[in-house]
């Protein structure tokens, strides 16, 4: 399966910054991944490009060994750099086209968006699957608001390409964003800033697929 196929078979997808995280990025990401992440994305918005490469890298081995996939947030050059799986835009990062010029097409290009107009025209630049929320108002991204669970209803008959809610889920409203049609969530701070991240994480994946999670059989 290609990396763009495995796409439509996430369900969990877990932001990982060491501002939020309660352990080290690589004890994170190997806690995410043990706990059922499908895929992470790795958001460092303060260091240089040099402590970028070189902690990505690390991610980097760590989500090849495990089989999931990682995204960079914004830095796209790191993303080309260190050989990961794509890199995720936000509205005022360069573009999709210029993105794609650097990474290639066989890389994972995803877009933040905040309304259905924004989702169809990440859509149309060719994006592979885009990120609507913040759902619900978030400390993370406190300079967007939120846009409520009403747009995860008008994006799902919107868009072709596979979309990802966003913004403060908990286990708490998980029932509510998984009733008004999302079937793939991102989360931060109610996984990887918590006292267990690996139980966090199993919790999330047990209630997206609305049983036990025995095993390794996500």
């Amino acid at each position: 399966m290609t990396k763009k196929g495995f796409l439509h078979r996430i369900r969990l997808y877990v932001l990982i910054s060491s501002s939020i995280a309660t352990k080290s990025v690589k004890e994170t990401s190997r806690l995410v991944i043990d706990g059922g992440a499908d895929a992470i994305q790795l958001r460092e918005k303060t260091i240089s490009d040099s402590e970028f490469i070189s902690l990505a890298g690390e991610v980097r081995d760590i989500t090849t060994k495990r089989g999931s996939l990682l995204i960079i947030n914004d830095r796209v050059h790191i993303a080309r750099e260190i050989n990961a799986d794509g890199v995720h835009l936000g509205q005022q990062d360069m573009s999709v086209l210029e993105a794609r010029d650097i990474i290639g097409y066989e890389k994972i290009i995803g877009v933040s968006t905040h309304s259905v107009i924004q989702a169809k025209q990440a859509q149309k630049d060719g994006a592979d699957y885009i990120a609507i929320g913040p759902i619900y108002p978030t400390k993370t991204k406190d300079y967007e608001p939120s846009v409520g669970i009403e747009v995860i209803r008008e994006i799902s008959g919107a868009v072709n390409i596979p979309f990802i809610a966003i913004g403060a889920i908990t286990l708490d409203n998980l029932d509510e964003v998984l009733k008004a049609g999302a079937s793939r969530i991102a989360v931060c701070s109610a996984i990887i800033g918590s006292k267990d991240i690996y139980s966090s994480t199993r919790q999330f994946k047990e209630k997206l697929y609305g049983a036990q999670v025995h095993g390794e059989q996500f």
